[in-house]
């Protein structure tokens, strides 16, 4: 039985972020850096590092650590007091590892997750752990990413027969990780990716009709995420909007993340749906104005500060 508050299980990488002075330069043009540094990231990593920052006790499980990032990983979370003893090196395996550049609008990421795929889809070799029911049994909450195909399905039907409470993010209505959510939270990146049909002119009847959809499937809190316009939100036939909160920007790498881990901190807190909503949009964005959000978390303070804005 787990020691822990939290369970989050899904994608760990060594993320490389390059700050960069202006904006991210033309095909054959140059950019200076500003400041660059080398941090555990991924839904699941960089959530951890958030939830730990506001005095959670976190375990993580999910993606293989490897020859260039397990020394990086294990002694970061260390330091944090994030539980990293679920994790499985594969010694024959480079790790997961991204080069992200970040200007004050955008993040351009570099990586190898096409190929970290594809090892699984066409020789089926995998790189993350199948989760243990030992580590579910007895936390408060969870959090899963649903990107680790059966794997993700096992830590949900873990969380369900244990009655843990856990948020998922982006995948199609109809998974069977979406299904058992108590919180689902949808980026419009993922919506413009992998569900162009919603992604339409009119964008807010899109994510109006898209949450709708959502909630045919399941009986969790849909939130639609809106970056710095307007998240939609809500259960069946209730629909409400907010707007992001106004602060000055440094880099927005880690945000969706971030938001991530506020739901995860609502659902352990019993948040009702627009505390959820008006905390995980505060603590995403306190993190909007900080680089590296690794080494300078959203602290609960500031989060409250801007809630009362």
């Amino acid at each position: 039985m787990s020691n822990h508050e939290i369970y989050l299980y899904g994608m760990i990488t060594k993320t490389n972020g390059f700050l960069l002075r202006g904006d991210f330069p033309k095909a054959d043009h140059y950019c200076e850096f500003k400041e660059r540094y080398a941090l555990p990231g991924g839904e699941t990593g960089t959530a951890a590092i958030v939830l730990a920052s506001l005095g959670c006790k976190v375990k993580i499980d999910g993606t293989f650590l490897g020859k260039h990032t397990k020394d990086l990983t294990h002694e970061f979370y260390q330091n944090i007091n994030v539980d990293t003893s679920a994790l499985y090196y594969d010694p024959q395996y480079d790790g997961i590892e991204e080069f992200v550049m970040v200007d004050k609008s955008t993040r351009t990421n570099f990586s190898t997750f096409a190929a970290f795929y594809e090892d699984y889809l066409q020789y089926g070799i995998r790189h993350w752990n199948a989760p243990k029911e030992t580590d579910i049994v007895g936390v408060k909450v969870a959090g899963i990413d649903p990107f680790f195909y059966d794997e993700a399905i096992l830590a949900s039907e873990y969380c369900r027969k244990s009655d843990v409470p856990y948020v998922t993010i982006d995948e199609k209505p109809d998974n069977k990780v979406i299904k058992n959510a108590s919180i689902v939270a949808v980026s419009s990146e993922y919506i413009r990716d992998h569900m162009p049909e919603y992604n339409t002119s009119n964008k807010k009847e899109g994510k109006i009709k898209l949450l709708n959809k959502y909630a045919e499937h399941t009986d969790a809190l849909v939130i639609i995420t809106g970056g710095s316009g307007t998240t939609y939100y809500g259960r069946r036939g209730d629909i409400k909007e907010f707007d992001a909160f106004k602060v000055k920007v440094v880099s927005t790498l880690g945000a969706g993340d971030t938001f991530k881990a506020g739901c995860i901190y609502s659902l352990l807190h019993g948040y009702d749906d627009d505390k959820t909503v008006k905390f995980a949009s505060a603590l995403a964005a306190v993190a909007c104005t900080k680089f590296p959000l690794g080494f300078n978390p959203p602290k609960l303070n500031d989060v409250e500060q801007l809630m009362r804005v």
